[in-house]
């Protein structure tokens, strides 16, 4: 819509128009669980106490894990030599039964502690300890030495205790999604000042040079259609300068560092919720004292400038970019206390802020400030009728999590900082924070074994992999990719223009890979980085009704492990302003880990981690 909002005065007897344009939508998701919450099924609650919940008890089929109310308003006003636009939106969520069981979850989260120094179970502490009353192993059965048990992580500040506001600040926002000038100085130059969102790259699904900004994973995964809904905007300087000489353009980009720590970095869904990885649920790890987010680390602080660049132009009808930024990575890394392991290593490590609470934290999670180049190009086959695209990300010294096998045992860390005795007092052991640190040949845990003279003395060992030191590899980033539409659509199928069909296929390169250097997929999982990480996606979209009906597919497999997702969809158009949307997201992992904190698991993959996380959505929009 448009509308004229006044006049100003030019010069006499002349006057300019103010136009003002606005839209926006008032928009309601709902969406219901297929499947039963099974990753509750720990065995044998430790002396009765219900530290952990019963899959059927848990349940969540067929009830709502998301009533979600959002609205947006775009506005901006053209006065001629600058124009000035804005996006603000609200969202709120109705808290179902569902989440509320979440929510008592995150409560009583049980994690699996290993065999201790103390003779009957790893929480049998010594009386200087207080101890905890555990009496039954993890099987339920009288505990016996050397047993391990289930016990509520929350009593060391490592998970639990997960509130509502934690989940409440995931799901609902009020905020000025974008606020920018724009105006040209001479013909050529073309300025953008103030937040907004700067898209590079050619992918969907999984990105490569879209690297300026940071998503919003929480409240819907990568699954929302809108790139733009999910994605972080910026404080930017975004100047464009046409070069028609050489048939293209330059793009130079400037953050001031002027954002929020909100802003920076992706967020995914640790705190617990709908989309928190499974076994992962509820384990209020921002709020633990191994999983704070460090927002001003000194290898990647939200308050330092970034900057880039990107040169665009067409070459015999090839359209092609080159970029460089230099920025604050989407990837978090999670980088850990030296004190835990002396003989290890962790460069990382920023000595300026280690306290929490009065305890040094265990660890905390960073995005570090990494560098990037970028090559992307499209073009129209005409032997193929589709359009090809493709794109190359490399970043140098990308930042990885090791340490497959490790272990934190949280005496050692309470020993570390002083809280209980040093060595040798009160027989207190010399404990160690990290278990099976690769860098530090002292740190040997053999789990299940008894305490030997050749193995390091445990107190409290809960299995996390990704704890070791972090390292740095070289990573290239590609993607090819088709756009193609489906002519013969129109006679066998009977669609109003040809269908649409999309495929991409997406690898992550991780150069100069040794697999000694023993990296974790994804911290928490004990399945190791793979040199190549590749994924093939394809879309389908069946326009019926001159588009106002459009049935759609979408499906994607991890070529190495077989992992996969699948979500079909219907799209309907009703007249100028409603619009729906039903799909299903149906996720087959290959393998999943259904037990609760601390079990070694080596073979569950990214997409494994969305185990029983199927779920039917709609989404209704009125748009204005």
């Amino acid at each position: 819509m448009a509308a004229l909002l006044g006049s100003a005065i030019l010069a006499p007897g002349m006057a300019r128009a103010v136009e003002f344009e606005y839209s926006g939508y008032i928009r309601e998701h709902l969406s219901v669980n297929l499947q039963d919450n099974d990753q509750f099924e720990a065995k044998g609650s430790p002396g009765g106490n219900p530290v952990t919940f019963m899959g059927d008890e848990f349940g969540g089929q067929g009830e709502f894990s998301m009533i979600r109310h959002s609205g947006k308003l775009e506005a901006s006003a053209d006065f001629g030599p600058f124009q000035i636009a804005g996006i603000g939106r609200i969202a709120r969520e109705t808290r179902t039964s569902y989440e509320r069981g979440l929510q008592d979850a995150s409560k009583a989260i049980a994690a699996y502690v290993h065999p201790g120094a103390f003779g009957y179970g790893a929480l049998t502490a010594p009386p200087a300890f207080g101890g905890f009353g555990v009496t039954t192993n993890a099987e339920g059965g009288p505990l016996m030495p050397g047993d391990a048990v289930y016990a509520n992580a929350g009593l060391f500040g490592y998970g639990g205790g997960t509130t509502d506001d934690l989940l409440l600040d995931d799901y609902d926002s009020t905020e000025l999604r974008e606020l920018y000038v724009t105006f040209d100085l001479g013909e050529r130059t073309h300025v953008k000042l103030g937040k907004q969102q700067v898209v590079w790259g050619e992918t969907d699904f999984f990105r490569a040079m879209d690297i300026i900004h940071g998503y919003d994973l929480r409240w819907r995964s990568f699954l929302e259609t809108e790139n733009e809904e999910l994605r972080k905007p910026l404080n930017l300087a975004n100047i464009t300068i046409d070069v028609p000489e050489l048939g293209g353009d330059l793009q130079l980009i400037y953050r001031p560092g002027w954002d929020g720590a909100d802003d920076v970095g992706d967020d995914g869904p640790i705190n617990g919720g709908r989309w928190a990885p499974a076994p992962w649920t509820g384990a209020g790890v921002t709020s633990s004292l191994i999983g704070p987010i460090n927002r001003h680390h000194k290898y990647g602080d939200e308050d330092d400038a970034n900057y880039g660049f990107r040169w665009s132009g067409i070459f015999k009808q090839v359209g092609y970019s080159f970029a460089y930024y230099r920025g604050i990575s989407s990837d978090g890394v999670t980088i850990s206390n030296p004190i835990l392991s002396p003989g290890g290593s962790n460069w990382l490590w920023d000595p300026k802020d280690n306290g929490i609470n009065g305890l040094q934290r265990a660890a905390e999670s960073v995005s570090p400030k990494v560098e990037t180049y970028g090559f992307t190009f499209n073009a129209f086959s005409g032997a193929l009728d589709a359009v090809l695209r493709g794109e190359l990300a490399f970043t140098p010294n990308k930042p990885y999590n090791t340490g497959t096998n490790t272990y934190l045992d949280l005496l050692g860390l309470f020993q570390g900082t002083g809280v209980l005795p040093p060595p040798g007092v009160g027989g207190m052991p010399d404990l160690k924070g990290i278990l099976n640190d690769p860098n530090d040949p002292g740190s040997a845990y053999s789990v299940g074994d008894p305490v030997t003279a050749d193995l390091t003395p445990v107190g409290l060992a809960l299995d996390l992999p990704g704890m070791g030191p972090v390292i740095e590899k070289d990573t290239l980033k590609i993607m090819i990719g088709t756009d193609k539409n489906l002519n013969w659509t129109m006679n066998t199928l009977g669609t109003s223009r040809p269908a649409f069909w999309t495929l991409q296929l997406f690898d992550t390169w991780v150069m100069n890979f040794d697999r000694d250097d023993d990296i974790v997929e994804n911290f928490g999982f004990g399945a190791s980085r793979r040199e190549h990480q590749t994924f093939l996606t394809n879309a389908f979209s069946f326009p019926y009704k001159y588009d106002t009906v459009t049935p759609g597919i979408a499906l994607g497999v991890d070529l190495g492990s077989f992992d996969s997702f699948l979500i079909p969809s219907l799209d309907l158009q009703f007249g100028d302003h409603w619009r729906v949307r039903f799909e299903a997201n149906l996720f087959f992992p290959t393998h999943v880990e259904k037990t609760n904190l601390g079990m070694t698991d080596t073979k569950t993959r990214t997409l494994g981690t969305l185990h029983n996380r199927d779920q039917l959505v709609a989404r209704i929009t009125y748009q204005f």
